[in-house]
């Protein structure tokens, strides 16, 4: 069934936690907030086409507390670029994760309340901003690195930057964590004419439900680490490619390591597997990469990095293509370069080579630079 009603309801839970709150006075605060990201990219070779592409996104939106105990959400998108990168690079993972499909959009909007050591939120979520994270992989640009392929390209879920009405639980603890899910299957087309309250659940659409628990561990003083396993599971409709017909539910597994080598090097590995590779366009994925902050004495806040991705499609969905007269490669692969630094104060540039091998929609490899220029309000 559909529903249209997100944003009506979390100002109707917003008003109703103001009145009722009996540490207002003392708890309450609004803090609003902008960022600005503006890119401009080159194909140097290969890909799909040829030329360059220039693009930005605004993330803006209202931080808010209700009490000590209870807090609140409401962000928005806005983009203007290209939205389709299939005659540009051709890649399945997309070189860029500010590119998308929407125009102005309502991507989350929530309520979260604290126990002790126990959080409960509701609203309208997104999974990519809780679960399946690499804190080492938030450096980079390409979108491989964000949403993990073994969710984002198999399932409806809800990720940059379309979000869904839902509800997470997280319990920490001196050793880690662990959280759970359960959102609308279908977060909407998130098309130029979707503002962001166009999910569906139940049905056709289904539900996602996902789950992860983290361990934190120690190797000495400076080496300090996060292990986390997880897994998903969407229980709508989906095609079969040999079939052609529709069945119902999808599932995946992955794990996460983020690893503290020394007081400035970090690193990162993910490994995403979905079984049902006969309705999975990706089967497996992994990536892997390290972060170095403070490369030049002089300036010890800047950070560089480099990072692998492999993104391995299924033989169904492949054999699929190949019916249709169409044939891709069994795997696209990435590697990333970038730099950050800070220009002055809450302005950032962040240059970005990639050589992406194996692209889904292109003959041959790309290799495609860029530049990202940053501001925080």
């Amino acid at each position: 069934m559909k529903r249209s009603s997100t944003t009506l309801a979390v100002i109707f839970l917003f008003v109703q936690s103001t009145v009722f709150a009996q540490d207002l006075e003392s708890g309450f605060s609004i803090q609003p907030y902008a960022s600005v990201a503006v890119e401009s990219w080159s194909l140097l070779d290969g890909g799909a086409g040829s030329g360059e592409r220039f693009m930005g996104l605004v993330d803006f939106g209202l931080d808010f507390n209700l009490s000590d105990r209870d807090e609140g959400h409401i962000g928005f998108f806005a983009y203007d670029g290209p939205r389709e990168v299939d005659a540009f690079t051709g890649d399945f993972g997309v070189f860029s994760n500010i590119i998308t499909k929407s125009d102005i959009i309502l991507f989350t909007a929530w309520l979260q309340h604290s126990f002790d050591d126990f959080h409960i939120k509701f609203g309208q979520l997104a999974t990519d901003e809780t679960f399946f994270i690499a804190e080492g992989g938030s450096l980079f640009i390409n979108a491989n690195f964000g949403a993990i392929p073994s969710v984002s390209g198999n399932v409806p879920a809800p990720i940059f930057s379309i979000g869904s009405a839902g509800i997470e639980f997280l319990s920490d603890s001196e050793n880690g964590y662990w959280q759970i899910g359960a959102y609308a299957g279908d977060p909407g087309p998130g098309d130029q004419g979707d503002h962001g309250v166009n999910w569906k659940a139940g049905g056709d659409a289904g539900y996602f439900l996902i789950a992860e628990k983290g361990w934190a561990y120690s190797l000495s003083e400076n080496q300090s680490g996060l292990f986390k396993i997880g897994a998903y599971h969407h229980s709508g409709q989906f095609e079969h490619f040999a079939q052609g017909s529709s069945v119902s539910g999808n599932h995946a597994f992955y794990a996460i390591v983020d690893q503290q080598a020394t007081e400035s090097l970090s690193l990162f590995a993910r490994f995403g597997i979905n079984p049902k590779s006969d309705r999975s366009v990706v089967e497996r994925y992994y990536d892997l990469g390290f972060t170095l902050t403070g490369l030049f004495e002089r300036r010890p806040h800047d950070q560089c990095g480099i990072a692998y991705s492999k993104t391995e499609f299924s033989n169904g969905y492949r054999q699929m293509l190949a019916a249709n007269g169409q044939s891709v490669a069994s795997n696209e692969q990435v590697v990333e370069a970038t730099y950050t630094a800070e220009l002055s104060q809450n302005w950032f540039i962040q240059p970005s080579l990639q050589w992406i091998i194996n692209p889904h929609n292109a003959s041959e490899d790309a290799i495609v630079s860029g530049i990202r220029l940053s501001t925080d309000f």
